[in-house]
C-alpha cells in the first residue's frame, strides 16, 4: 500500500484497531514517516476547506440570482420574505463558513504544532532527480554536440547528493538519509567517470554512511588533499564547502555560527552557509582545508542556516568497526592539510577530484 493511501485510511478512520495501533507506533518511531504524514494531513485539511468555501460561494450565488436576477440590479428587499425564504439555506451556508474558519484557526493554533514542526524541522538535502530534467539535458546535449556519456547512456538516479574521500584508498563518506534502502550507488566527478561503490559501514543515528569505490584508477596518482581536524573549531571561524546541488560542483562559504546543531544536538555544528538539496554528505572545511564536518541538512524555517555532523564522529564510527584490518585501511589523515596557505581557487582545484556526485538508485 502506498504511504498516501495509508495516510488517507488513518485520517478517514478506515483502519482496523490493530492497523491503527501499528500506524501510531510507526508515527512515533519513524520521524521521516511522521513528517510526511503531517504534510499530507495539512494538505487534506486545506483541500476540505477549499471545497467548503466553494460550496459557500455557490449557495450565496444561487440566493443572489434568485433575489436580484442575473444582472444584479437591486430594487428592494423585503426582510421578512427574504428570511422566511432563504433563512435555512443561509444558516447552512453560515455554518459552513464558520466550520472553515474554525478549521483554519485549529491548524494555526491548537493544530499549529504541525506547522511549527514543519517550519522548525531539519530538512534533508538529498536532490530528487526527475526523468524530465535528464530529458532536457539530453536535448541540450544534442543541440550543443556535447558528449557527456552519463547523460546519454545511464538511467537517471532516484536521488543525488555529495560525498567526499576519507583517504586515497577509495573510501568515502556521505549522508545515511540519502543512501538508505539503496539498491546501488555510483559516484562521478570532473576526473572520475561513473564508478560503482559498496557500503562498508553506517551509523544512522549520526546520519553517516561510508562506502568504497570499486575502481579508483583515476584517483590513485593524485595527492590526497584533506586532513581531518581533531580539535573542535570555534564560533566565527570561516568555513567553506563543495557539493553537487546541480550537475557541476558548487562552492559555498560562510562561518561557523554555533557549536551545537538542531535542537542543541552536540554531534553537529550550526553553519551560516546557503546549502541546498544535493549538498547532503558534502565536506565542511576550515580556511586551511581541514575537514571539520559533513553537511547534514538545513533548518526549513531559516535561510542560510545549515547543520553539519562534526568530523570527530567520523572517527568514532570507524572505531566501532569490529574488523581491525578495515579500521586500519580506513585510517583518517590528521596531519597538516596539503591545502594550507593556498588561495581558495587553488584549494578547490586540489579538492574537487575527491568530492563526488553520489547517485543513488532505489526500487
Amino acid at each position: 500500500m502506498r504511504a498516501t493511501d495509508l495516510f488517507d485510511n488513518y485520517i478517514f478512520d478506515t483502519l482496523s484497531a490493530e492497523e491503527k495501533k501499528e500506524f501510531e507506533t510507526r508515527l512515533k518511531a519513524d520521524s521521516e514517516f511522521g513528517i510526511a504524514f503531517d504534510k499530507h494531513k495539512t494538505l487534506i485539511e486545506g483541500i476540505n476547506q477549499h471545497e467548503q468555501r466553494i460550496h459557500l460561494k455557490q449557495i450565496l450565488s444561487t440566493i443572489h440570482k434568485q433575489e436580484f436576477g442575473k444582472d444584479g440590479k437591486i430594487i428592494s428587499i423585503k426582510e421578512d420574505t427574504f428570511i422566511k425564504k432563504h433563512g435555512k439555506t443561509f444558516a447552512v451556508a453560515a455554518s459552513v463558513a464558520i466550520i472553515a474558519v474554525i478549521g483554519t484557526v485549529t491548524i494555526l493554533s491548537t493544530g499549529g504544532y504541525l506547522l511549527k514542526q514543519q517550519s522548525n524541522a531539519i530538512t534533508d538535502l538529498k536532490r530528487d532527480v526527475t526523468e524530465l530534467k535528464y530529458s532536457q539535458d539530453a536535448i541540450i546535449e544534442g543541440i550543443t554536440g556535447a558528449t557527456n556519456k552519463r547523460i546519454k547512456h545511464y538511467a537517471p538516479a532516484n536521488i543525488e547528493g555529495t560525498g567526499f574521500a576519507l583517504n586515497n584508498k577509495g573510501y568515502f563518506i556521505t549522508s545515511f538519509h540519502m543512501v538508505k534502502n539503496a539498491d546501488s550507488v555510483f559516484v562521478t566527478n570532473n576526473v572520475l567517470d561513473r564508478a560503482s561503490a559498496k557500503l562498508v559501514a553506517s551509523e544512522p543515528s549520526l546520519d553517516i554512511a561510508i562506502y568504497k569505490i570499486d575502481n579508483i584508477d583515476a584517483l590513485k596518482n593524485l595527492a590526497f588533499p584533506f586532513s581531518f581536524k581533531e580539535i573542535p573549531s570555534e564560533i566565527g571561524d570561516k568555513i567553506f564547502t563543495l557539493g553537487y546541488p546541480r550537475r557541476d560542483a558548487v562552492y559555498g562559504e560562510g562561518a561557523l555560527s554555533s557549536m551545537t546543531g538542531f535542537n542543541n544536538d552536540t554531534t553537529m555544528y550550526q553553519i551560516s552557509i546557503p546549502v541546498n538539496p544535493g549538498n547532503s554528505g558534502g565536506p565542511l572545511m576550515d580556511e586551511q582545508g581541514n575537514i571539520i564536518g559533513v553537511i547534514r541538512g538545513k533548518q526549513s524555517s531559516a535561510e542560510a542556516t545549515g547543520f553539519a555532523v562534526k568530523s570527530s564522529f567520523i572517527q568514532q564510527t570507524i572505531d566501532k568497526l569490529e574488523n581491525d584490518s578495515l579500521k586500519k585501511d580506513m585510517a583518517l589523515i590528521t596531519k597538516k592539510s596539503g591545502l594550507r596557505g593556498l588561495k581558495r581557487s587553488e584549494q578547490i582545484k586540489k579538492i574537487q577530484p575527491f568530492v563526488f556526485n553520489v547517485m543513488v538508485y532505489k526500487r
